[in-house]
């Protein structure tokens, strides 16, 4: 049946399990007044009886009995959808956020990240859903509840914060900040009673490995075309094959992030030309062989945590190499849209467009009208395209649900698209530059649009 979208009031009534509905709900419900149904919210459930607003017979207001609230663990009322399955009247959806680091302090509760946190719940309003963010801690498993933070908005048009308790979600975005964290027993033993959980898919689990990436996609011919030749753990005669063959190789940590460790050589007539980024600043040195190369990139890293790679000769914008990073999403359709292409503009010297070593971000539209002209609609599908290709091949090589994907991926001087990279918690900060606000938005909308969809409101 489909969902319907109503505003919810309590009735303060401590003895009867209730819930009021107006006779055009009923009748669009297919119930009877004084009928016994099932109410859920999210994994919690309780009978109520169905009773007739006679004072509203029309209309889309629906009032819940305190006593069905505090069962149900309602956690505020407003806008919210209905949903009859079976012999089960839904409420929700319920959608948990996930992470590590959560706080009893009422105006930092997700310490330094809570304004990104605060950001993410945002994109509820007008979409009818109880949206909140949880610790692996916070979860009573017997009880079906956890103890959530919820981001409310107030009469002076500011946001509150407050944790309540409320029922165990239908559907969790896994937001562990890193792989460390991803480590702790808590979070290894709450994932591992959700496996063994009642239908509640969680999505975006996990990170990505580079190799782990490259090995489930250069084998699809659906998609290998825009995968860069690879090697893991590689030797003095893998680098000097590659470097034979490309001009550039890059090498990188297989579970790097936001560039870090990633070395760059370039053979030139006299050698070769080594560069990276040493945390203070940009360093490039020369060796006539590659072999010295090779000892001094590994002297302090090691070669079993490394990748080589074929470089790549991207085009240029103002003379500097530029790359993208496209955001993707799954939509209410369970379909993959582009919801923002940003171009990363390398910095002075540096290996690479992270903004962090001094690029710098311009949204992909602006880069790409300058550069193509009257071809920039050829190229943006073109982008698009092999990143829509490149999502669906990833999601079903991992067999995982997935919402959300940052492709790192760049045009080469003859106008072929590559992916360098896939981030299954891609960071945020392309959103900071003020032309993206509308992007920011669009993303945000997207993640409480899969999610309903995989609760299936």
């Amino acid at each position: 049946m489909e969902t319907t979208r109503v505003r919810l009031r309590f009735l303060s009534h401590p003895h009867v399990y209730g819930i009021i509905l107006p006779i055009n709900l009923i009748t669009k419900l297919q119930l009877n007044p004084r009928q016994k149904v099932i109410i859920s919210l999210g994994k919690k459930e309780a009978v109520a009886t169905i009773l007739l607003d006679k004072r509203n017979p029309e209309g889309n207001t629906v009032k819940v009995t305190s006593s069905l609230q505090n069962q149900l663990g309602i956690p505020h009322g407003g806008l919210i959808n209905l949903k009859r399955e079976g012999d089960v009247l839904r409420i929700g959806p319920a959608i948990g956020i996930v992470t590590t680091g959560v706080r009893r302090d009422s105006k930092n509760p997700i310490g330094s990240r809570t304004s990104f946190f605060q950001k993410l719940l945002q994109a509820q309003e007008g979409k009818g859903v109880f949206y909140y963010i949880f610790s692996p801690h916070d979860v009573d498993w017997d009880k079906k509840e956890v103890s959530a933070w919820f981001l409310r908005k107030g009469k002076n048009g500011g946001y509150t914060w407050r944790r309540v308790t409320t029922a165990m979600p239908d559907v969790i975005y896994d937001r562990i900040p890193s792989r460390s964290a991803e480590n702790h027993e808590a979070v290894r033993d709450f994932k591992y009673k959700l496996a063994n959980y009642e239908n509640t898919p969680m999505f975006n689990q996990g990170f990505f490995n580079k190799w782990g990436v490259h090995q489930l996609l250069y084998p699809n011919p659906e998609v290998n075309e825009h995968i860069p030749e690879t090697y893991t753990s590689p030797s003095l005669q893998t680098v000097r094959n590659l470097i034979k063959k490309y001009p550039i190789v890059y090498l990188k940590p297989k579970n790097g992030s936001l560039g870090y460790g990633i070395v760059k050589v370039v053979r030139t007539g006299s050698g070769y030309d080594v560069s990276y980024h040493n945390g203070s600043g940009n360093v490039k040195r020369h060796f006539t062989k590659l072999s010295s190369l090779y000892q001094h990139v590994f002297r302090s890293r090691r070669v079993s945590s490394y990748l080589a790679q074929q470089g790549i000769s991207l085009m240029t914008f103002h003379g500097r190499p530029f790359d993208f990073r496209v955001h993707l999403h799954k939509n209410q359709q369970n379909e993959w849209v582009v919801s923002c292409t940003a171009a990363k503009v390398a910095g002075s010297g540096s290996v690479t467009t992270h903004v962090r070593t001094g690029g710098t971000v311009i949204p992909g539209n602006e880069l790409l009208q300058q550069l193509f002209g009257k071809q920039k609609a050829l190229m943006v599908e073109r982008i698009s395209d092999a990143s829509i290709r490149l999502a669906t091949a990833i999601e079903l090589a991992k067999g995982i649900d997935l919402g959300e994907l940052g492709l790192d991926m760049g045009i080469d001087t003859h106008g072929h698209v590559w992916m360098f990279e896939a981030n299954s918690k891609p960071g945020r900060s392309i959103f900071k530059h003020a032309r993206l606000k509308d992007a920011d938005y669009e993303s945000r909308k997207l993640l409480v649009d899969y999610s309903c969809y995989l609760a299936n409101f």
